[in-house]
């Protein structure tokens, strides 16, 4: 790399690096974004730099559509390091009215040339330039192809528009896409282990994070103003911990079907990095009970154990017992020994598409088929971890049915001796289920209905 490479804006060479290794090492722009190496960027910078990497990420087929147009070429058939040079130049152009049009074509071409493409610098100019003179209209695909159209006026993948499209029709398949490309909302959870709610609320003043109660989940907040970023005080105090609204829902709804029969036994399978387990821990906490309940936490990864046992000890969480297990073989447990068994299932990821856009350019439909037979194998698992009378949840943070009402389904013809509680449950955390409920089995949450993450759940009771 050159000597040069320090002339140029911190924060569009840290994006460049980071979707580089997006795109090459399969690696997570959030994971990558927290590395300690970005510490010393000033805070503008440290704020453009996300912008910038989760902004092309999101808008990577929209951007890709226009370096092919003028380009003339396939996105395929150019360096990756041009794209990415000509991706960032481009989302700075279209979306970031605060930065002038020659900063971003500039940036752009320095990036090529200090990352030794000195020859292709002309078609970086000349892409940049020739769409910045197009930036006044909407350049859509001339295909006749409603799908293609809104692949691209979306930034989605094909496949998964037309997926969409099929299910729900265009007008919704497009509200949906375009809440992806939406920044997320911070939602938060208070810790009264390590801090009374009370004066973390007078922390928060001091800071002017101002936040609202949640809609979908009791319990839940959500940040309006402010910033409550993972280097805040009451975050790595443990006082507040973030969790989206959805995931909380899961775990409050496990936490109170065990809670009023206490002293209880809670499995939670693939339980890393621990938000569900520390929640239901800690609503546990707060039952009379004089004898605490004890929550076995499992997954496959010591160093994902490592980090639910750090977040544990941050947040105060008590009676998480973590066990290392592969969860597709029989467990190391006496059979129906559980009241409460949680599975979040690994899965596709789809409903968690604003935090983590990748995702949508790295999944293939068949991926999700391929998921759905793990799926099947660790409920089948989880299930014979049940005792008569209890209960299971089954959760995946994904749009798809293939890895929701599918698998319920298709594991209620299995197992007739489970029933589907989901409404009844809801109803006892003093929810309307209705507007949550799917047609067959369980409920779901959209992210372009509730602002949330879009997950699947159900819980099935076990007959004696």
């Amino acid at each position: 790399m050159s000597a040069k490479l320090p002339l140029l804006s911190p924060s569009r060479v840290g994006a460049f690096e980071v979707l580089k290794r997006v795109a090459t090492q399969n690696s997570y722009a959030s994971n990558l974004l927290a590395a300690p190496r970005f510490d010393k960027l000033s805070s503008e910078d440290r704020a453009l730099l996300q912008e910038l990497v989760l902004g092309v990420l999101r808008w990577q087929g929209k951007l890709d559509f226009l370096i092919e147009r003028h380009a003339r070429r396939e996105v395929d058939k150019i360096d990756l390091e041009l794209v990415i040079a000509m991706r960032l130049g481009l989302y700075q152009l279209l979306f970031l009215d605060r930065i002038p049009a020659f900063a971003a074509v500039n940036e752009s071409v320095n990036l090529a040339r200090e990352y030794g493409k000195e020859k292709a610098v002309p078609l970086v100019n000349g892409v940049l330039r020739s769409a910045q003179r197009e930036l006044e209209f909407n350049i859509l695909p001339n295909s006749k192809s409603p799908v293609q159209r809104l692949s691209v006026e979306t930034s989605h993948p094909i496949w998964l528009v037309k997926r969409w499209m099929a299910r729900f029709g265009e007008d919704e398949a497009r509200e949906m896409a375009l809440a992806n490309n939406k920044v997320p909302h911070v939602a938060f959870r208070f810790n009264p282990k390590r801090k009374p709610v009370e004066e973390t609320i007078a922390e928060l003043e001091m800071i002017n994070v101002k936040y609202r109660p949640s809609i979908l989940t009791p319990g839940a907040f959500v940040v309006e103003s402010g910033s409550l970023s993972p280097k805040a005080r009451s975050i790595k105090q443990g006082w507040v911990y973030v969790q989206d609204e959805s995931s909380q829902l899961i775990a409050r709804l496990a936490a109170k079907l065990v809670a009023d029969n206490q002293p209880a036994k809670v499995l939670d399978i693939c339980s890393a990095p621990g938000s569900k387990a520390t929640l239901i821990a800690a609503e546990l906490a707060q039952s009379p009970s004089p004898q605490p309940s004890t929550i076995v936490a499992t997954d496959l990864h010591f160093h994902r154990l490592r980090t639910l046992n750090e977040l544990s000890q941050r947040l105060g969480a008590e009676n998480i017992v973590t066990v290392r297990l592969n969860a597709e073989q029989d467990m190391p447990f006496e059979p129906e020994r559980f009241d409460l068994v949680l599975l979040d299932a690994p899965c596709s990821g789809l409903g968690t598409l604003q935090r983590n856009p990748e995702i949508k350019w790295r999944v293939k439909e068949d991926k999700i088929i391929e998921l759905a037979e793990l799926q099947k194998r660790l409920l089948v698992n989880a299930a014979a971890q049940v005792a008569p009378g209890g209960l299971l949840i089954y959760s995946v943070c994904s749009t798809e049915p293939e890895e929701g009402e599918d698998i319920i389904s298709w594991f209620r013809r299995e197992h007739p001796e489970y029933r589907d509680m989901t409404r009844e449950r809801l109803t006892e955390l003093d929810i309307d289920p209705t507007p949550l409920l799917t047609s067959s089995f369980g409920a779901r949450t959209f992210t372009h209905k509730h602002g949330s993450e879009s997950f699947f759940f159900c819980v099935l009771w076990k007959r004696r």
